[in-house]
């Protein structure tokens, strides 16, 4: 049994549709996986479908943005009984609305300073969360633009660039555990000064994402992590669809590794 539990569709950054998500996980011999949109649940409902549609079990998730210091921190949030709790859905909506608009005010500083074309009305055209890699996208699209290219303009040293409202990790796993949720520091690896990895774990988490699909990671680091604060271990492949990450199925947690979480999830096997 393949358990993968970080992926992503079109509701925020994401390439794949529910369908075409758990189409391609069948297709890479996954038989449980998460969905875990950037700071929204709008796609786990159908998502779920979809996997029953197909033969394969959906647990419901999201991944919050939070941050630490001047660090970007991602946290895993899986819901218990796969029931999504109504505090959750609340803030996704609210913090939708505020991405968006500074989505909009971006693309429009990229117009002005760089004197990129971009379509605004097929850029806002989407159900969900509107978030830097859609804006990469789009602006690679219209500029005929290399991923690396496009990238420079969403860094926070470029003139385009307005910094996104995240709450702090404490505040973010608050709202996961009042909503149901489990939450997991995801991609550990991906933090730039890996000596905040031991402040940020002070927090309350429930897990750790020990294996991760990035060169950068340290399994072994965080497996020892995870065992000195008694911490799930979990593993995700954070798919996109896209070249710039892996691919759904890329790391995952057999059913023995799957077993301690899925107690905590009430989910079972």
């Amino acid at each position: 049994m393949r358990i993968d539990l970080h992926n992503h569709t079109y509701y925020s950054d994401g390439v794949y549709s529910p369908e075409e998500l758990v189409l391609r996980a069948k297709q890479n011999n996954v038989d449980i996986f998460a969905l875990t949109d950037h700071d929204t649940t709008l796609g786990v409902d159908e998502c779920v479908k979809m996997g029953e549609k197909h033969g394969l079990r959906i647990i419901k998730g999201c991944e919050v943005s939070a941050s630490y210091e001047d660090e970007s921190v991602h946290i895993v949030c899986l819901f218990k009984n796969n029931i999504v709790g109504q505090e959750i859905i609340d803030y996704a909506k609210e913090f939708k609305n505020k991405r968006k608009q500074r989505a909009i005010d971006m693309m429009h500083n990229m117009e002005k300073y760089y004197n990129l074309r971009i379509n605004l009305d097929e850029f806002l055209d989407t159900n969900g969360v509107l978030t830097r890699g859609n804006m990469i996208r789009h602006i690679m699209k219209y500029n005929n633009l290399s991923m690396d290219e496009a990238r420079k303009y969403i860094l926070p040293d470029s003139k385009a660039y307005i910094p996104s409202t995240k709450i702090s990790v404490d505040d973010a796993i608050s709202l996961i555990k009042r909503s149901n949720g489990i939450a997991i520091f995801a991609h550990p690896c991906l933090i730039k000064n890996q000596d905040n990895v031991y402040e940020i774990l002070k927090s309350d988490f429930d897990g750790i994402e020990v294996r991760y699909a990035n060169p950068k990671n340290d399994e072994e680091k965080f497996r020892s992590l995870a065992l000195k604060h008694n911490l799930l271990m979990s593993a995700g492949s954070d798919c996109h669809g896209d070249k710039s990450h892996a691919d759904i199925g890329s790391a995952c947690l057999n059913e023995e590794e799957f077993l301690p979480i899925a107690q905590k999830l009430n989910f079972k096997i």
